[in-house]
């Protein structure tokens, strides 16, 4: 069962998904992500990053499927207490995610975080970014379409994309399971599904060392796998 990337489509990406369970959908992800780590790895990623960065210099972050922002937001109101000048541009192409994701950003009243509904794989910003991160997206893409995306985004990030995602192993499967039990059906589905899709470091290791053979993949906390590819150096696209 675990053997194996699974296949399938998760029930709440399709157009036509009742938005009331895409909003309970990714409330439950927002708790995943607080208790699981997701928050704490994109944190991690950044803070070693800007260490030496100057304060005073806007740091450009592209985030790839937003889900209903939680992350960006957690990231944006960190790095404003450290004193950097962050700004999000998160790309999604489910119109539902970005709904809710302007609702979270409104009540918030954070003004560097912009929406932008597009097809990532044809995504073509007018200005480069500094970073890339993916929280909980790269599973949805089979092998080959995680290679065309990470040459893709090489155009236009400068320096390195973090891969932030599932470790796809028994344990996190039987946490979710029961964390999941009160949800409703699709939900529950597109949950346990997501962990079957995710990955085991080794062999997202090799995948990523394609494009930049120093590429380094971490357990993260203990249900994330953490892999950054580096376009700011020799080896990397």
């Amino acid at each position: 069962m675990f053997e194996r990337r699974a296949r399938g489509s998760e029930l709440l990406d399709a157009p036509d998904s009742d938005p009331r369970l895409t909003e309970e959908g990714y409330r439950f992800m927002a708790l995943v992500n607080r208790i699981g780590g997701g928050i704490r790895t994109v944190r991690k990623f950044l803070a070693a990053e800007l260490a030496h960065w100057p304060k005073d210099r806007p740091v450009r972050v592209l985030d790839i499927g937003v889900g209903g922002g939680d992350i960006p937001l957690a990231i944006v109101r960190w790095a404003r207490a450290q004193g950097y000048q962050l700004e999000f541009t998160c790309v999604d192409h489910n119109a539902n995610a970005l709904e809710v994701t302007q609702r979270a950003i409104d009540n918030s009243g954070l003004d560097s975080i912009q929406l932008v509904e597009a097809d990532i794989f044809a995504y073509d910003p007018i200005y480069d970014f500094d970073y890339a991160t993916g929280s909980m997206v790269f599973h949805h893409f089979t092998e080959d379409e995680i290679h065309r995306l990470i040459g893709h985004l090489s155009d236009f990030v400068r320096k390195a994309l973090l891969i932030n995602d599932l470790h796809r192993n028994l344990p996190n499967y039987l946490v979710c399971s029961i964390l999941a039990l009160p949800l409703d059906r699709e939900i529950r589905h597109d949950a346990l599904l997501s962990i079957r899709r995710g990955f085991k470091p080794a062999e997202l290791r090799a995948t990523l060392r394609e494009h930049d053979p120093a590429a380094v993949v971490t357990r993260s906390w203990f249900s994330r796998v953490a892999g950054v590819v580096r376009f700011d150096r020799e080896g990397g696209e």
